[in-house]
């Protein structure tokens, strides 16, 4: 199982960006958009990573960076 670590690079009122890091390695980079009832995120990742990798990151993601900002959302549209 993979550690995933972000850094924020710029927040806006509706919208982060974050550097996505793994054991201390830049592997990608996040935005997350949020709209009324859906958040948008923009992945894009290391051509190294597994289809395994990335869903466990999507998982993170979601779990880490969309729910704690208490947005009630009805989707999350990963691009």
């Amino acid at each position: 199982m993979a550690e995933f670590d972000f850094e924020r690079e710029v927040r806006t009122p509706y919208s982060e960006a974050y550097t996505i890091l793994e054991d201390d390695r830049a592997i990608g980079r996040v935005d997350i958009h949020f709209s009324f009832s859906v958040v948008h995120v923009t992945l894009a990742v290391d051509e190294s990573l597994t289809q395994g990798s990335i869903q466990e990151l999507i998982n993170t993601i979601d779990d880490e960076l969309v729910d704690v900002v208490g947005v009630n959302r009805e989707e999350l549209i990963v691009h």
